[in-house]
């Protein structure tokens, strides 16, 4: 069950990957409205992903931005680059993957009580949070190329390694 998951992660993680790369710089930062922007959205899926996984390592980001978890609220210039998401993703996949495989999923769940009563329910909401945002980020794509953007969906299959 474990490799199970670790493998349905790893799509979600080659998703992602996949749709960062595939915004323009200009788009990043500029399309979508209010915190809805390609930036914000992919920061808060990091964020989500230190939250649940607590995490309490700090990152040093390549661009040297620090990370404040403030998706919604920082400044455009303060928001990560696509190279530092696509720094968190490698490093975020690695926690992710070891969380998963040193978690106790039966036992109980008394920090994040509105995911579930037990562990795996964490690790299922987490996974849906992701993808939850990652839908948004592939209409943003889709936006910002006029509806031309690539199926990052069935290219998440191909055989990359993030």
């Amino acid at each position: 069950m474990r490799e199970t998951l670790i493998n349905q992660y790893n799509h979600t993680w080659k998703m992602f990957y996949k749709m960062v790369n595939d915004f323009d710089t200009v788009s990043w930062t500029d399309i979508g409205c209010s915190y809805i922007t390609p930036a914000r959205i992919a920061y808060h899926i990091i964020g989500g992903v230190d939250y649940y996984t607590e995490n309490d390592n700090r990152v040093n980001l390549t661009s040297g931005k620090e990370l404040n978890w403030k998706w919604d609220t920082a400044s455009t210039n303060d928001l990560p680059t696509q190279t530092d998401i696509n720094q968190l993703i490698h490093y975020y996949k690695g926690i992710a993957d070891n969380w998963i495989r040193n978690c106790d999923f039966l036992s109980n769940n008394d920090k994040f009580t509105w995911t579930g009563s037990n562990n795996i329910s964490i690790v299922y909401v987490l996974l849906r949070h992701m993808e939850y945002h990652i839908g948004e980020l592939n209409l943003l794509l889709h936006i910002s190329k006029s509806g031309n953007a690539n199926d990052n969906w069935i290219k998440a299959f191909d055989e990359f390694t993030v």
